[in-house]
């Protein structure tokens, strides 16, 4: 059993109703800032009724307001929210008889509507039912059986795990408590019972119990008076766990455990991180603890778990979670802003918030339905790195295939959107691609088919039809090389024919695709750099920096760089263009010239067909 989908209407950003598709085991809600990961766990944390929501209940503002309305302003007259459970087996269905799909056996139906009228107690009426009747009678003990806990971003856990009633200390500890005989007292309640007894016999407390004893005789008098006897109070086991707290040791290959009980320290000598740590370790282990026939099923909400940690525990706790969700059937929704969490597992867990326009709903995505197969599924598994990632937070993507393109591309940027604004006054453009949210991812090859599998919305079947399929809605560009012959000097009016295999992705894009373009050139990025305008002068200058020794080569550079290149023919250019070529080193010149280029009064001309795919991607 696990919750499989969550309909959403009419509470805080969903407007209308918001779907959102869950698997079992772990889940990660990824996306910007006000895409409504949080709104997501709210929403399932009030329809399980989660301990903390359920006390703080439904507020005015929750209730989803038109971004066109005051602020203050009474929002929509109900929040209706519909979670389906999948999967139940033959004793879950039994259980949850009242709750079914009438269709589908195996499904089950749990409903929370909220009107937006307070009571005279100030509370909002609201109204739970399973299956689709409301009228239907409604069983608390099913719900109950529901465990669900939340783990909030910025969680104070060091105050969590402090000796009090309610403490998960204590709630973990009373979940693990045997139940053999309910007369039979525990063995930690012997236990203290027989200290108290001990007690007693202390000089210290029978000299402070006599002297008690008699003040109290001598205030009221033997008529009025009581006697007292000094114990250690907590004698019922409730109460001991609950005066219970948790200390830590810092293990290190070196230490080892600790090897003495006054070794550990308190939780205000540990890091936050570590502390963090300690707390999910005590929600796991209380989910643990949980009876089979008690709860039907276990779900762990966390909020951004990188807070306070740093990338290598970040993915080692993602990883454990993973794990751990498989092992014991615990089903773990995980919101994160975090690349490095994004990176690191299983692509199929991931589900994208995208916001298109404010006041609209977001687009949900999961990514297992984007349509990729095995093969791409492999390779985006193992690509998908921190550098990578980040394409799932853009609000645009910019796909090139080496890191002299991801280097150089920044500086260009500036130039491109420059000339844009220029050629369309009466458009307002932004001045460089990180005000559009736009990021550059390298490939470190021609990968584009793979990656574009996220965004382009379409598959090709083995039949050569096409189907569609889920994407992240957000416009992907990408820059590829021609590729011809290695000594081909292509020119406009002098074209060669390109060898790159995803050149015959560029009009399949164009045709089936609305978010996805590929843009190609006449040879490759720095070659055509070289073709335009005077630009030769500019990076023969850069290679002249990196070249040490005299010779020819640095002769023929100092040539070029005294050079006007707009007087000559593109058959020079295209000459000159590939002596270049063959004479720097990528990503060490890569450096330079975007070194170069963010120096102030530098003239540079960008081809063409970079220039096409920045419209595409702003316009």
């Amino acid at each position: 059993m696990h919750l499989s989908s969550l309909k959403i209407e009419g509470y805080k950003i969903f407007n209308e109703e918001f779907t959102v598709n869950l698997s079992a085991g772990l889940n990660i809600l990824v996306g910007e800032n006000g895409s409504g990961k949080s709104s997501v766990i709210d929403a399932i944390r009030s329809v399980l009724l989660e301990d903390e929501y359920g006390r703080s209940g439904i507020d005015a503002s929750d209730f989803h307001r038109p971004i066109n309305q005051p602020a203050k302003g009474k929002g929509v007259g109900k929040i209706h929210i519909k979670t389906e459970f999948d999967s139940l087996n033959d004793d879950e269905q039994i259980a949850y008889l009242p709750w079914l799909d009438i269709n589908t056996p195996t499904k089950a139906i749990l409903n929370l509507s909220i009107e937006n009228k307070e009571d005279a107690r100030g509370k909002f009426k609201r109204k739970i039912w399973g299956n689709e009747s409301e009228s239907g009678l409604f069983e608390w003990e099913l719900l109950n059986r529901i465990a669900c806990i939340y783990l909030p971003p910025l969680r104070d856990a060091e105050d969590k795990l402090k000796a009090y009633k309610g403490s998960r200390l204590a709630r973990l500890l009373k979940n693990l408590k045997k139940t053999e005989d309910p007369g039979e007292l525990h063995p930690l309640e012997k236990k203290f019972s027989a200290f108290n007894k001990d007690l007693l016999r202390d000089e210290s407390i029978q000299s402070a119990n006599k002297s008690i004893q008699s003040n109290l005789v001598k205030s009221v008098g033997l008529a009025f008076g009581q006697d007292a006897s000094i114990q250690f109070s907590e004698v019922n086991f409730d109460k001991i766990v609950e005066r219970l707290k948790l200390l830590f040791y810092p293990i290190t290959p070196s230490s080892g455990t600790a090897t003495e009980l006054n070794m550990f320290r308190e939780l205000d000598e540990n890091s936050l991180g570590f502390n963090n740590i300690l707390y999910l370790a005590t929600v796991l282990a209380e989910l643990e603890g949980l009876e089979s026939d008690r709860t039907s099923f276990k779900v762990l909400l966390i909020e951004e778990p990188e807070a306070h940690l740093h990338p290598q525990l970040q993915i080692r706790l993602l990883q454990f979670l993973n794990e751990k969700a498989l092992d014991d059937n615990i089903q773990i929704i995980v919101t994160t802003h975090s690349p490095t969490l994004a990176a690191s597992i299983d692509i199929n867990t991931i589900n994208v918030l995208t916001v298109k326009k404010p006041g609209e709903n977001p687009i949900y995505t999961s990514l297992s339905k984007c349509g990729y197969d095995d093969s791409t599924r492999f390779f985006l598994q193992r690509w998908l790195d921190i550098t990578k990632s980040i394409l799932l937070f853009a609000k645009g993507v910019l796909l090139v295939e080496g890191i002299a393109e991801a280097l150089v591309l920044k500086e260009l940027s500036k130039f491109i959107l420059k000339k844009i604004s220029e050629d369309n006054p009466k458009k307002i453009y932004l001045k460089d691609l990180e005000e559009y949210g736009i990021s550059i991812i390298n490939l470190n090859g021609i990968y584009f088919r793979h990656f574009m599998t996220l965004f382009k919305g379409y598959k090709v079947n083995a039949d050569a039809t096409i189907s569609p399929t889920d994407y992240i809605p957000i416009k992907c560009a990408g820059l590829t090389d021609n590729d011809p012959e290695k000594t081909d000097k292509p020119f406009l009016g002098n074209l060669s024919v390109g060898k790159n295999s995803q050149l015959d992705l560029i009009q399949e894009l164009i045709t089936n695709s609305k978010l996805c373009r590929l843009f190609s050139n006449l040879k490759t990025f720095e070659y055509d750099l070289a073709l335009e305008g005077n630009n030769l002068v500019v990076m023969s200058e850069v290679q002249l920096s990196l070249t040490t020794t005299n010779g020819a080569i640095k002769t023929q550079l100092e040539g070029y760089a005294k050079t006007d290149w707009t007087k000559k023919t593109p058959q020079e250019k295209a000459d000159a263009a590939f002596w270049l070529l063959d004479h720097i080193e990528k990503g060490e010149f890569a450096q330079k010239l975007s070194q170069k280029l963010s120096e102030p009064g530098i003239v540079f001309i960008v081809p063409e067909y970079i220039i096409d795919a920045f419209k595409w991607l702003v316009d």
